[in-house]
């Protein structure tokens, strides 16, 4: 038995194409909760008509916004079975997806969770390929902790992460090791599958199992902030490579070094991003989110001093894009306006 967990808000449309995808796998004996973080839309109304439909639908409406961890323990927490699927609206699943998923955690006692190929899609639900990560450094099968860990979370040079926000978990690993931490946003589930990694292995299905649309559909509810993820990421890598190489000391010196270096080249991306995409006002009130140590502080500088040199090339940039053909000059970021 699956425990799916479905954290809705305000994807009313979008909805309706999960809900029917997970409704239609090829694995049935399952429950579905979904948890609405209050959403303004006819997401109620939606649910509500699935919930007539098919007994093994529960819908749970908030009363107030809670943000994604909180509305994700929530579910959790409902959960009646060993296995907990978790999945986000508006995106797309394949009918063998949970069998998937299924097969590979209750075949394999040192897997904690499974992952897969996240792809993502055009207007039309058409396959455009992969834009979260490169998935051609894993092969189908177990990953083991200390590789994914170590050789790829710790070798990110961006604090990227491999695993998307779906997923599925043994759900006595939430009762070990604790729920999403409220603290780190939409972007908590990457702290807590570093923390899983500590002492079990992941399993990876090659297959894009899930798609997403290329552009969001509506108004996230997560930071796109590029700083405030930054900052997010710094902490949970400081805190996941001190305790992972705690029992080695000249290890952990040389992580730590390295870590370092990876957070000041990273910083520094994020801010050059945010001046390619015109934003220097957004750049100068980013300052309420950074702490004036060494590393913020020499970024800081650096960037003030590259903007007046790169912002020429920048205008140039945009006045040749409108010349150029479309897949010449996508951008694969885009930033919104800081959320105040």
């Amino acid at each position: 038995m699956v425990s799916i967990v479905l954290v809705t808000y305000n994807r009313a449309e979008r909805l309706k194409l999960s809900i029917q995808d997970i409704l239609d796998q090829t694995f049935k004996d399952f429950e579905l909760i979904i948890c609405d973080d209050c959403s303004t839309d006819a997401t109620e109304d939606i649910c509500s008509e699935f919930v007539e439909k098919d007994g093994r639908i529960k819908y749970y409406r908030h009363k107030s916004n809670m943000r994604m961890p909180a509305n994700c323990n929530f579910g959790i927490k409902k959960a009646q079975y060993p296995y907990i699927a978790i999945l986000h609206d508006g995106d797309r699943f394949r009918k063998d997806l949970i069998e998937q998923w299924y097969k590979a955690i209750s075949e394999n006692e040192s897997v904690g969770f499974v992952f897969n190929t996240v792809g993502v899609t055009d207007a039309e639900e058409k396959l455009l390929g992969s834009d979260i990560f490169d998935y051609s450094r894993f092969n189908e099968g177990i990953v083991e902790k200390d590789h994914l860990l170590k050789e790829v979370y710790f070798r990110c040079w961006r604090f990227s992460s491999p695993v998307y926000g779906e997923v599925m978990v043994k759900k006595e690993l939430f009762e070990q090791k604790g729920y999403f931490k409220k603290k780190y946003g939409f972007y908590a589930d990457v702290d807590f599958w570093m923390e899983i990694l500590q002492t079990h292995d992941a399993y990876f299905c090659a297959d894009t199992l899930i798609t997403g649309p290329q552009k969001e559909v509506q108004p996230r509810l997560f930071d796109d902030n590029p700083i405030r993820y930054f900052i997010y990421m710094f902490y949970m890598h400081l805190y996941h490579r001190k305790k992972a190489f705690r029992s080695k000391p000249l290890l952990l010196g040389r992580e730590l070094m390295i870590f370092w270096v990876q957070a000041f080249f990273g910083f520094n991306y994020w801010l050059l991003a945010i001046v390619k995409n015109f934003s220097f006002m957004y750049f100068i009130a980013l300052r309420r989110l950074l702490k004036w140590n060494f590393l913020f502080l020499t970024s800081w500088v650096i960037i003030l001093f590259l903007y007046p040199l790169i912002y020429p090339f920048v205008k140039l940039y945009s006045a040749l894009k409108r010349i150029w053909p479309k897949h010449l000059t996508s951008r694969k970021f885009h930033f919104q306006p800081i959320d105040e």
